[in-house]
Formats: C-alpha cells, structure tokens, sequence
C-alpha cells in the first residue's frame, strides 16, 4: 500500500498508509446498502399510508411529497456528514473496512470539510467520476477530496490502549493538568505513525519530568513511557 507524509500543525511529521480504490470501493458499498435499506423504509411507509389511510394521502399529498423528498436528501447527504463527524472521520463502511476520512494536515474533519467533500459526492460520485479520480490520482483522492482539502487513510493500531489513558487507574494518578492530559493521549494514539517518534517521546518525557516533580507521577510516568 501507498504511504503519504503529512506535517501536522504542530511541525510533526506523520506517515499515514492511503486507502486503496478496492477498500474504499468497499467502504462505499456498505455505505450505499445502509442507506438502501433506510429507503427501503421511507417507500414501506409511503406504500402503507396509501393502502390504510388513502383519505390522509389525499389530504396531504403535498406535504408527503415534500418530507419524502427530505428525508430522501438527508439518507443521501446529511448522512455521512453525520457519521462523519461524529465518527471521527468514518462511516459504517470506512469503520469496517478500517479507513478513516482525515484533513490535509492531519487534523480531524469539521462540518466544513465534510459538507463540501460529501456535496460532490452526490453530485459526481453516483456518475463514476469519483471512481476514476481515486484510480489516477497520486493520493487516490475524489474530487471532494481536493475540493475540501481532505484524504482518506488506513486507521493504524493504538499502541497504547486509550481506555488505559482515560480511565485506567495508572493514568489518573498522574494528576496532570487538562492540556498535558490531551498532549499525553495525543502522544500515544499517534507514536506508531510519527517518524522519530523516538525523539518526540524523549522531549516529551523530559517536559513532563520537569514540569511534575512528585514522585509518584515521575515513577507512574516512567512506566507509561516504558510500556
């Protein structure tokens, strides 16, 4: 597989491995049968009020009309906006096949990013545009992707389980404070795709002794930064 190498703000230099055509593909297809399924639904709904209340479908035609075609905008485009951004850049298709939806430099989708990428989506996807794009591009990207500056990428394994950061009883004896906090979770979700991580881990290592001198968080320090 590819690799591409992102500079996050922070001047970090990041190694992710790019999605490939087939998994994206994939990721795709997943994605398409959820939201047929959710169609499936909306045309149950629409064949059941005819049949068992014809006089409210008379009545309010128009109105049935007019929610169907909303909601059938919100299954095509506002869903992966949502799973977007709630899901940390992935869908249902992209969670199972592993792929997450970063931006350029490495940082998580907003509601920007996300609302361009996926309006070309609806607009040029369902003609293959996007298909051909992923395949003759150097990043594999849609046209989305270069419109919001965005780029789809395989999820690396957490070195260090995250759970064990936020909750495990090793990390909360640390006391550290909320911005320290986030610079640590940061640090270990990340270490396997940072090159030199081993450099960033001893300037962050000494940071921390430096800043924190009770023994305990020194010794519980330690023995994060040795697992």
């Amino acid at each position: 597989m590819k690799k591409i190498e992102l500079t996050t703000p922070e001047n970090i230099d990041v190694e992710y491995t790019l999605a490939d055509l087939g998994s994206r593909v994939a990721a795709a297809v997943i994605d398409l049968a959820i939201q047929g399924f959710l169609l499936i639904l909306l045309a149950i709904a629409i064949v059941l009020i005819v049949i068992y209340a014809p006089d409210f479908w008379d009545e309010y035609l128009a109105w049935i009309i007019a929610i169907s075609i909303l909601i059938n905008a919100v299954i095509s485009y506002a869903y992966y906006i949502f799973m977007e951004l709630n899901m940390n850049g992935r869908t249902p298709g992209k969670k199972i096949l592993k792929l997450r939806t970063i931006r350029n430099n490495g940082q998580p989708l907003t509601l920007k990013h996300s609302a361009i990428r996926n309006l070309f989506r609806v607009f040029l996807d369902m003609l293959g545009v996007g298909v051909v794009s992923i395949f003759f591009t150097k990043e594999h990207k849609r046209i989305g992707d270069f419109a919001a500056s965005t780029i789809v990428v395989v999820e690396n394994d957490i070195p260090y389980p995250l759970e064990n950061l936020t909750e495990g009883s090793l990390f909360n004896s640390l006391h550290l404070s909320e911005e320290d906090n986030k610079l640590l979770q940061d640090y270990f979700v990340r270490k396997n795709i940072i090159i030199n991580s081993s450099i960033l881990k001893n300037k962050l290592e000494y940071y921390l002794t430096n800043k924190y001198e009770n023994p305990d968080v020194l010794k519980n320090l330690g023995d994060i930064f040795s697992s």
